[in-house]
């Protein structure tokens, strides 16, 4: 795909269907192909994708997460009180798991435009490092494919909240 050029003019609420050039293309065919014909061109709420995301994700839905798999889920931190700000909706690559706590590299720490080159790389940059509390997610996470996690990182999943 060409590279896109921001005007301004986009609507950072709305899911958009052109993720740029990667040097990494989807494989195989990912279960959200048929979401992206559909929304090309249209709008949608993040809530209303995030919903069609978790949807699409259930039948991968796990309490069991392993090392070196992508994972989807709805997080509420323990501690969100005294964090500077937290992703809800986090999207990582389990990295090792402790216990039960789990390290992982949350790709919505990364600008978009750069979330497929630590894909690729297997390298993420320290801001992207966090530790989970797995009954802080409900003990569900939703494992992503090699095929789908080039199309979800790409997709503004994330919800940030900061604390002042």
């Amino acid at each position: 795909m060409p590279q896109t050029k921001r005007s301004g003019k986009q609507r950072s609420n709305t899911a958009g269907t052109g993720f740029g050039s990667s040097s990494s293309s989807q494989k195989s065919s990912s279960k959200f192909d048929g979401l992206l014909k559909n929304l090309k061109g249209k709008s949608i709420t993040k809530t209303k994708l995030r919903e069609t995301v978790f949807n699409t994700l259930y039948d991968d839905a796990t309490d069991q997460p392993e090392e070196g798999k992508y994972y989807f889920f709805d997080y509420d931190p323990k501690f969100k009180s005294v964090l500077k700000e937290w992703d809800q909706f986090p999207l990582i690559n389990l990295l090792e798991i402790k216990g039960n706590i789990y390290l992982g590299a949350n790709l919505h720490y990364v600008k978009s435009n750069t979330r497929l080159s630590a894909i690729n790389n297997k390298k993420y940059p320290p801001s992207t490092l966090h530790y989970y509390i797995p009954k802080n997610a409900d003990d569900i996470f939703f494992e992503v494919s090699e095929e789908d996690i080039q199309v979800l990182s790409q997709l503004p999943l994330e919800k940030f909240h900061r604390n002042r």
